[in-house]
């Protein structure tokens, strides 16, 4: 299925006497992916002339996940630092678009058998920083184990070879394909590989669908709770494509994790602990925003001061552990109305520490102004909080504009029901927090569309008083977000004016 063909052409090309291959990789049966789908894909290209042989995925700016096999032939590495290009950014890889960068170092695994394919993994770190929306989360174990149990539908993406006979015939377009979790047991019994799929790797098949040769070094993800994607898999090997007795096999990611993190130690793992928007149960109107990405955590609360000011409190850094977050709580007035020209907000300095400790995935002690509340997980639609994955769904977190820093809004998708707030002020200058709740709406090539008229509320509650309920009604203005991808979006304003959204990356 993957990994030999396109090392085949290669020692063609450089006179190595390569043998026959008896394993390949491509993506047979799926469908052109959008453009800007998605943003962590690369293309890995290499020989004479230099074209795509391998896939990737940025796990930061500078660093790529992607196969060791790509690179060697028969136990012997054939191509090096100095033959490899990286082409970022497109979906096109014959058309001269996307962001192209040489190799600074590459980084095999140790003990990566070209047999056998045990341990077939890669890093390349490239010699110049790529723009990218935010880099691909990698699954944990954990993580692993609760969002792709056999039978879950994931997701493989390449440019790979798209027929199952006669000559290869390579996509200029990027393809996905829709395949499902195949447990270890199934995947080495019968007529399959006969018990050489070991713990570090991972089985995925599908009907008439697979990938092939030149989606090696890809990835295989899996949709997370909170709307975006995992990485838990990297294209490795097969026997043929699409056959059925021959699942597709994948490097597993979660038993990885060390190793990455030696060599990419800001690299992003996912956890369990839940993004979205957490609140005190018993005080209706006192709720906080909180996201985790990797081992950085974001923190923003919206209230008001005791004078009435529209007030908002954020914070922001490294987890002190897996479970617990120590930081100052910076407070920032003034600011944006939801139309009007770009005024950003001023910083007003600290008003002291901030500790949040996760007690479970959905429930957590908050302690700051000298007191201690216990929040929970705001459930938007019921058994939205212990929802699973969810496709193709916006990821929840803040989006803005960076050229409007200050003008931000939230996102949170349980199930397909979205809950999105935006704090600002109104025309005359009074604290305005504005919100709805609505339903996803499925457009072409995966994309979502998000549309609801506003609904708004003034006055409530300050950081440490007794509980005091906001006033809120319905408006007649009306916002409509469009998500080509998880990760960005086309935002129309009530005045007409189209706004572009990314993820806000902490």
């Amino acid at each position: 299925m993957r990994c030999f063909t396109a090392l085949l052409a290669l020692a063609l090309a450089l006179n190595i006497g390569a043998a026959a291959a008896t394993a390949q990789t491509r993506i047979i049966n799926g469908v052109d992916a959008a453009q800007g789908r998605w943003p962590m894909q690369v293309s890995v290209q290499f020989g004479s002339p230099r074209s795509h042989q391998c896939g990737g995925t940025l796990i930061t700016n500078r660093w790529v996940l992607t196969a060791a096999h790509c690179f060697f032939d028969r136990g012997r590495q054939v191509v090096f630092a100095g033959d490899v290009t990286v082409i970022a950014g497109t979906n096109n890889v014959v058309d001269g678009s996307g962001q192209s960068r040489g190799l600074a170092r590459m980084v095999a695994h140790a003990d990566y058998n070209d047999t056998t394919k045990n341990n077939d993994i890669a890093l390349l770190q490239l010699d110049q920083a790529v723009t990218i929306v935010n880099p691909i989360t990698l699954a944990t174990p954990a993580t692993e184990a609760l969002w792709a149990p056999t039978g879950q539908t994931v997701t493989a993406v390449g440019w790979g070879n798209t027929v199952t006979s006669g000559n290869p015939v390579y996509p200029a377009t990027l393809k996905q394909v829709e395949l499902g979790m195949v447990s270890r047991d199934a995947c080495n019994a019968g007529s399959a590989y006969g018990g050489s799929i070991t713990g570090n790797m991972l089985c995925a098949a599908a009907p008439g669908k697979d990938t092939c040769q030149g989606d090696s070094g890809g990835p295989l993800f899996v949709s997370n709770r909170a709307g975006g994607v995992v990485q838990i898999g990297v294209t490795s090997f097969g026997i043929g494509c699409a056959s059925p007795a021959y699942p597709g096999v994948y490097a597993r990611v979660s038993q990885y994790n060390d190793w990455i993190a030696a060599t990419v130690p800001e690299t992003l793992f996912a956890t369990t602990r839940q993004s979205g928007w957490w609140y005190v149960a018993s005080q209706v109107g006192r709720g906080y925003s909180i996201e985790i990405r990797g081992n950085k955590l974001f923190f923003a609360g919206y209230m008001f001061d005791t004078g009435g000011a529209a007030t908002w409190y954020i914070s922001s850094g490294t987890m002190a552990s897996a479970d617990s977050y120590r930081g100052q709580l910076e407070k920032y007035q003034g600011g944006q109305t939801l139309t009007g020209a770009f005024t950003p907000p001023q910083n007003v300095g600290s008003v002291g520490a901030l500790a949040i400790d996760f007690t479970s995935d959905i429930t957590a002690t908050m302690t700051m102004a000298g007191q201690t509340l216990n929040l929970t997980r705001f459930e938007i639609t019921p058994g939205g909080v212990a929802a699973g994955p969810s496709a193709n769904q916006p990821e929840t977190g803040w989006y803005w504009n960076p050229a409007e820093a200050g003008r931000g809004y939230f996102i949170e998708v349980q199930y397909d029901q979205v809950f999105f707030a935006a704090f600002m002020y109104g025309a005359d200058g009074q604290p305005t927090w504005y919100y709805f709740g609505s339903g996803t709406t499925a457009t072409g090539g995966n994309g979502v569309q998000i549309q609801s008229n506003l609904a708004a509320c003034t006055g409530g509650q300050t950081l440490t008083d007794a509980t005091r309920s906001p006033s809120c009604g319905a408006l007649s203005q009306q916002v409509t977000f469009q998500f080509p991808n998880p990760f960005t979006a086309t935002m129309t304003l009530p005045d007409g004016r189209a706004v572009g959204l990314v993820r806000f990356a902490f």
